[in-house]
C-alpha cells in the first residue's frame, strides 16, 4: 500500500513514474505479441523477429530498476517465490551442462524467459491501469478469431501431419500464430476473458462487440481441430460450473451437444476411439512419448537428462528427442523429479493467488471477469498435459502476461475493499 501511495502522491505533485509512457506501450506490445511477432519475422523484417521482444525485456528491466532504485518497491506476486527457485534450480542445471554451452543455454532459455515478463509487470503496471490493458488483449483476440473463421472459410491447404490418417478434415486454421495447437491455446486462454468482459462491461456497443467476438473466438477454437485446447477448454469451464458458477453446466452441455453433431468435430473426437490411433500412439505417438520421458527420468531420477536434452524444441534441434507432447513430461524428462515438483508448485501459487487475490474480492460483475481470468488459466495448464503449450512463445508469454495483469487488478480489488471499509 505504502509504494502505491508513495506514487499517487508523485503524481498528483505532477509527476509520472520513470518511463510511464514507454513501459505502458511495451506492455501493450507483449499483449498483441501474435502480431507483432508474426509481422517482424516475414521476410523484409526477419532479422527484427528474433530480437525484438528482447529489446522489451531490456527496455523493461532499466525502468523496473531505475523505479525500485527511486524506491518504488511493489509487492512481489506471491507465486514469485517459487519462480524463483524454479529459475534458481534451472541455472544450476544450466552450469552443471556447460560441457555442451549453447543446449544448456537454450534450454534454460526456454524453460524461464518469458517467466521475467510476467515478475516485472508489478513495477511497470499500475493496478488501476489493468482494465485498460484487458482491453487489448480481448480486442487482440478478437482479431484472431475473425481472422481464423476467414481463414476456414478461404480453406488453405495444410501439412498431412496435422491430420490422423484416419481422417478426412476440410482444413485447420492456425492464423498468424502458424500453428493449430498454438492458436487453440490461445483462444481457449482469451474466450473466458472475452465473454467475461462482456459481462462485466457496461458499455452497450463494447458489451456487444466482446459477444460477437468471443463467439468469432469459440467458432476458431473448435476449427483449429486441436483436441488438446477443446479438452482444456471445457475442463476449465468444467471446474468453474462446479466450483463457482452451476449455471455454466447448461452451456457446457449445449456446447457438448453442438461439437457431437458437427462432423468435423465429432470425427476428431471419435478418432480417438480408434483402434488404429491407439496403435499408432502406442508405437510412435503421445503414449510412447510419455513412457519414454519416464524412462529419460530414471536414468537420473531427481536431476533428469539435463537442460535442453529432452521432450522439447531445443532437445529435437539437437537430435536428443522428439517432441514430448506433454509439458511436464518434457519438465521431468529434463529436469527431474526435483524440476516437476518446482514447476506444478510455480503453478500451483498461481492458481492459488488467482483464486485468493482475484476471484474472492471480485463482486458483481467484476467475478465473471475475474472467473473467466482463472478458467484460461486452468485452461492453458491442462492442455499441458497434451501438448507442448509452453514451447510456444506466444502462448507463454500470453499465460504470463495475463496472468500478471489478473493479480495486479486483483490488487485494485484490495483497494476498493478497504476504501469501502473506511
Amino acid at each position: 500500500m505504502q509504494d502505491q501511495a508513495h506514487l499517487v502522491a508523485g503524481e498528483l505533485n505532477g509527476e509520472k513514474p520513470f518511463g510511464a509512457r514507454v513501459a505502458k506501450w511495451c506492455t501493450y506490445l507483449l499483449i498483441a505479441f501474435p502480431i507483432v511477432d508474426y509481422t517482424l519475422r516475414l521476410s523484409a523484417l526477419h532479422y527484427l523477429g528474433s530480437v525484438w521482444d528482447k529489446v522489451v525485456l531490456f527496455i523493461l528491466a532499466v525502468i523496473a530498476l531505475n523505479r525500485y532504485i527511486r524506491g518504488h518497491r511493489p509487492r512481489a506476486f506471491g507465486f514469485a517465490k517459487f519462480a524463483g527457485w524454479y529459475i534458481l534450480y534451472c541455472f544450476a542445471l544450466m552450469v552443471i551442462g556447460l560441457s555442451h554451452p549453447s543446449i544448456a543455454f537454450d534450454g534454460f532459455r526456454m524453460d524461464v524467459y518469458y517467466i521475467l515478463f510476467g515478475l516485472l509487470l508489478p513495477f511497470l503496471v499500475e493496478p488501476r491501469d489493468v482494465p485498460k490493458f484487458l482491453h487489448a488483449a480481448a480486442a487482440v483476440a478478437i482479431l484472431i478469431g475473425v481472422h481464423g473463421v476467414i481463414q476456414y472459410v478461404m480453406a488453405p491447404q495444410i501439412p498431412s501431419g496435422w491430420v490422423d490418417v484416419t481422417e478426412h478434415v476440410r482444413t485447420r486454421v492456425f492464423s498468424v500464430l502458424k500453428s493449430p495447437n498454438e492458436l487453440g491455446a490461445a483462444m481457449e486462454m482469451m474466450i473466458p476473458i472475452v465473454f467475461g468482459l462482456c459481462i462485466w462491461e457496461r458499455n452497450r456497443v463494447r458489451k456487444w462487440v466482446y459477444g460477437l467476438g468471443g463467439l468469432f473466438c469459440l467458432l476458431t477454437l473448435f476449427l483449429t481441430g486441436t483436441r488438446g485446447a477443446w479438452m482444456g477448454f471445457g475442463a476449465a469451464l468444467l471446474f468453474i460450473a462446479i466450483v463457482y458458477e452451476r449455471k455454466l453446466l447448461i452451456v457446457l452441455v449445449i456446447l457438448g451437444v453442438i461439437g457431437f453433431f458437427l462432423p468435423p468435430i465429432h470425427h476428431r473426437v471419435m478418432d480417438l476411439f480408434n483402434p488404429v490411433y491407439m496403435i499408432k500412439s502406442a508405437q510412435g505417438g503421445r503414449i510412447i512419448r510419455w513412457q519414454t520421458a519416464f524412462d529419460v527420468m530414471s536414468g537420473n531420477p531427481l536431476f533428469g537428462a539435463g537442460l535442453g536434452r529432452y521432450g522439447g524444441s531445443v532437445a529435437s534441434t539437437h537430435g536428443y528427442s522428439i517432441y514430448s507432447d506433454n509439458y511436464y513430461a518434457k519438465i521431468l524428462g529434463e529436469s527431474g523429479l526435483v524440476g516437476l515438483v518446482l514447476f506444478v508448485a510455480m503453478h500451483i501459487a498461481i492458481l492459488r493467488e488467482m483464486i485468493v487475490t482475484v476471484v474472492r474480492r471480485a463482486k458483481g460483475r467484476q467475478r465473471y471477469l475475474a472467473l473467466g481470468g482463472l478458467a484460461g488459466v486452468v485452461a492453458i495448464l491442462v492442455h499441458n498435459c497434451v501438448e507442448n503449450v509452453f514451447e510456444y512463445a506466444p502462448s507463454l508469454m500470453l499465460y504470463f502476461v495475463m496472468v500478471g495483469l489478473f493479480l495486479l487488478w486483483g490488487r485494485s480489488l484490495e483497494n476498493q475493499e478497504v476504501q469501502h471499509e473506511e
